[in-house]
């Protein structure tokens, strides 16, 4: 077959929000794989009211707190303009008489006001301290979610984990700093028309004059925003690589192998080659920056410093008078020093824009056009699981991973998948837990197609225990009780599947038996052999009490003994549900009800051990090998097709 991008791809728009999105959903691989980098300005409201939104929901109270204090503060710059006239003139009319009480009103209100803005400033800071937490929290949470909901083929998109990384990093900044530049932008604003309609009252030519000298340092701004965007959407691949070696060199899990292959200077090497690359594209980012932003600023002086020459021209004309000179000076200063700050924060506001809305475009991947959680309910009882021409493609290969397969479990039975490395085995066993949707054909349980199940409905009556299972470095309990985390609590429930699992041995014997933290690098935590981590495993499976298990190489690592103990007692242990057993031992699984053999990812033969036997397929080729290997007379072989 011709594998295609794969299982039916659907857009996604980018301007909704998602939160709390459960259940694995497609996503538009064009939207992930090439974000668009080419962002106009009309596009900047849209995204400001995102980044509201989304702090004004993270801590509304602590949101229009700060607002509030912004906005007083910036309107206290123009009631000090306005004094310091009031001053001027005051001073300027009792200089001949040396009767300065009239001041004293000032005076005290000007000290009111200093004292009102310090103590607003300091406030100020100290909410956006706060409100970066919970921003920053709000928006990995979107993140997590999002990561949670997107199919699991997403994972296999290169791109999407390019996105992935720069949501990450730009959910822990970009929304609170972008509605902090906001606030910003907006006392601003509010100084900015408080010191103009003083300096219109005035001189107007002086305001339009200095409105004019911030428009280079406008535009610049932007510029040097997009530049910004772009070199860090560039960088996103090789910032991973350098991620992922810095984390082979500081986590315990590759310590052991980069010692005995003395591998810590080679790749530390490679770290700072990749970390290299970085700073020589930044350097060049930076000189751009500079260079447009010293030009841009230059002409802003030089403008400002000629509108200060005229309004001194202006009073040595006659054509104002020393108490309207000082206050429009001082209205002058402050304007040009409010709209640098204005231009200023609509750059930075621009760039912030554009990390922002690559979140946004980020968290709507989770979010398709069309409701994607099915309405089919499965039968309550165990029944037939089918799998009809299914046929799948990993985004990443060329070729099909499977290829029209057909399966059948029936309840209550034990069926495995045999074949060589590569032969689609996983691949399978990841379709019938519902982990992936197939690029054609269906599965159905009792009759139902699975894919217009509830995801969620589905995997609550499934439990997997994959080949690379994970560890928890969480206490011993816990590892346990996850199978089934709505009953994390339900202690005799967890001792009777550590015992199933042959687990309670050694996890009694830990320094505080259940609650005993699984990693040496937690206080007071103990570490497990390999063999004693699958056992672990494998009672979260027992925990779970689910109606179909699949258990993918459930003995890798348990010495010959235990494999042979659990593979003879499977049935027993599993007793009531249907059973998916995957191995490279063939010995081991004889016992099965049928036995799948796949080669190259489809089904070449299946039956009993002894139908197989009999075949002289590759089942009997493989197991002939594999009986050989250990020492067995080849009769061993044909006389155990018999049992």
């Amino acid at each position: 077959m011709t594998c295609t991008a794969g299982p039916n791809w659907k857009g996604s728009s980018v301007e909704n929000e998602t939160a709390g999105v459960e259940g694995s959903v497609p996503f538009d691989i064009d939207a992930v794989a090439h974000p668009n980098i080419d962002r106009k300005l009309r596009y900047l409201p849209r995204v400001v009211a995102s980044s509201v939104r989304m702090v004004r929901q993270a801590a509304p109270g602590l949101f229009v707190g700060t607002v509030v204090l912004q906005a007083a503060a910036s309107a206290a710059v123009a009631a000090e303009i306005l004094i310091i006239r009031s001053l001027l003139t005051q001073l300027l009319r009792d200089q001949t008489s040396g009767d300065f009480r009239s001041v004293v009103p000032s005076v005290v209100a000007m000290a009111i006001i200093l004292a009102f803005v310090s103590v607003a400033g300091i406030a100020r800071v100290e909410f956006q301290r706060l409100l970066s937490e919970l921003v920053s929290r709000y928006c990995m949470r979107r993140v997590i979610s999002t990561s949670a909901a997107v199919d699991l083929v997403a994972f296999d998109h290169p791109d999407f984990h390019d996105r992935l990384q720069r949501a990450t990093v730009n959910a822990t900044m970009r929304p609170f700093q972008m509605t902090s530049g906001l606030l910003a932008l907006g006392g601003s604003l509010l100084g900015t028309a408080s010191v103009g309609v003083v300096l219109l009252l005035v001189q107007p030519l002086f305001f339009v004059l200095i409105l004019a000298a911030v428009i280079p340092l406008s535009l610049t701004s932007v510029r040097i925003g997009r530049a910004l965007y772009e070199f860090e959407v560039e960088q996103t691949p090789i910032s991973r690589q350098r991620y992922y070696l810095q984390a082979l060199l500081v986590e315990k899990d590759p310590a052991k192998e980069l010692r005995a292959y003395s591998l810590a200077g080679y790749l530390s090497g490679w770290f700072d080659l990749l970390y290299d690359a970085r700073i020589r594209g930044l350097r060049k980012l930076i000189r751009y920056r500079l260079r447009a932003g010293i030009a841009a600023g230059l002409l802003t002086a030089t403008i400002t410093g000629g509108v200060l020459g005229l309004l001194i021209w202006f009073v040595a004309d006659g054509r104002a008078s020393l108490a309207s000179a000082g206050s429009a000076a001082v209205a002058l200063l402050l304007l040009g020093s409010q709209l640098q700050s204005l231009a200023s924060g609509v750059g930075q506001l621009y760039e912030s824009s554009l990390f922002v809305q690559d979140f946004n475009d980020f968290v709507a991947l989770a979010r398709p056009d069309k409701p994607v959680r099915g309405t089919e309910i499965l039968p309550s009882r165990l029944e037939t699981i089918a799998a009809t021409d299914l046929s799948f493609c990993y985004p990443s290969r060329s070729g099909a991973a499977l290829q029209h397969v057909d399966i059948e479990i029936a309840p209550g039975e034990v069926v495995a998948l045999v074949g060589e490395n590569g032969s689609g085995k996983t691949t399978l066993a990841k379709l019938l837990a519902g982990l992936y949707q197939p690029e054609s054909g269906r599965i159905t349980w009792g009759g139902v197609d699975m894919a217009a199940v509830d995801p969620d409905q589905l995997h609550d009556r499934i439990a997997i225990l994959f080949q690379d299972f994970l560890r928890y470095y969480l206490s011993a309990r816990h590892n346990i009780t996850l199978g089934r985390s709505g009953r994390v609590d339900d202690l005799d429930g967890m001792v009777l599947a550590a015992h199933r699992a042959g687990a309670d041995g050694f996890l009694l014997n830990l320094p505080n038996g259940y609650e005993t933290s699984l990693s040496p690098q937690f206080f007071g935590g103990s570490d497990l052999s390999g063999g004693q981590w699958q056992r672990l495993a494998l009672a979260r499976a027992f925990f779970r009490d689910a109606q179909l298990v699949i258990l993918d190489e459930p003995t890798a690592s348990l010495d010959p003994r235990a494999e042979a103990d659990l593979f003879a007692t499977v049935r027993d242990l599993f007793a009531g549900r249907s059973v998916v057993l995957i191995s490279h031992r063939f010995a081991s699984v004889r016992l099965a009800d049928r036995i799948y053999v796949l080669d190259a990812g489809q089904i070449i033969e299946h039956g009993t051990h002894k139908e197989l036997i009999d075949a002289q397929g590759r089942y009997a080729e493989l197991y002939a090998l594999q009986a050989s290997a250990f020492g067995l007379h080849p009769s061993t072989t044909r006389d155990s097709a018999g049992q």
